[in-house]
């Protein structure tokens, strides 16, 4: 597997979802499903794209790909949780209401998930490798034929 180099269009990606975020950061609400969103896709887009760049061009051999897809899934799950703790704090931060959008205890408590969105994160890129794994296998392999003559 060849991993894709970063270009043009992933730099506007970002530019775009840090427009996102920046108009996020200025509405007066405090979802923490949205926090928690906005964490995720900001882990994943500097994750992929940080990936990307330097790594861009590389090929992985077929049997890794889903221990990358592992490794990279648990850093994401990481990375959410870590980012979106970051995003509250710093609304709190910019805001900086008498009473906070998002209290302590709960940026604590969402920080407390990260090793929980690290193993679901591990799970989903495993998933996702083996699944590129099957999905790429030829068809009219000599395996295939035997299982259809054994049923």
């Amino acid at each position: 597997m060849r991993i894709p180099a970063a270009g043009p269009r992933a730099r506007l990606i970002a530019l775009a979802y840090g427009g996102g975020l920046m108009l996020w950061l200025s509405l007066e609400e405090n979802s923490v499903a949205a926090a928690a969103a906005l964490g995720l896709g900001l882990a994943a887009l500097m994750l992929v794209l940080t990936t990307a760049d330097k790594l861009g061009g590389r090929r992985i051999a077929a049997h890794a790909v889903p221990l990358a897809g592992a490794l990279l899934g648990a850093a994401i799950g990481l990375g959410a949780a870590v980012a979106s703790a970051g995003l509250m704090f710093f609304k709190n931060a910019l805001h900086a209401h008498v009473f906070p959008d998002y209290p302590p205890g709960l940026i604590g408590a969402l920080l407390g998930r990260g090793p929980a969105w690290t193993l679901a994160g591990a799970l989903l890129g495993l998933g996702a490798g083996l699944a590129w794994l099957a999905l790429r296998a030829p068809s009219g392999d000599a395996d295939d034929k035997d299982d259809e003559r054994q049923i």
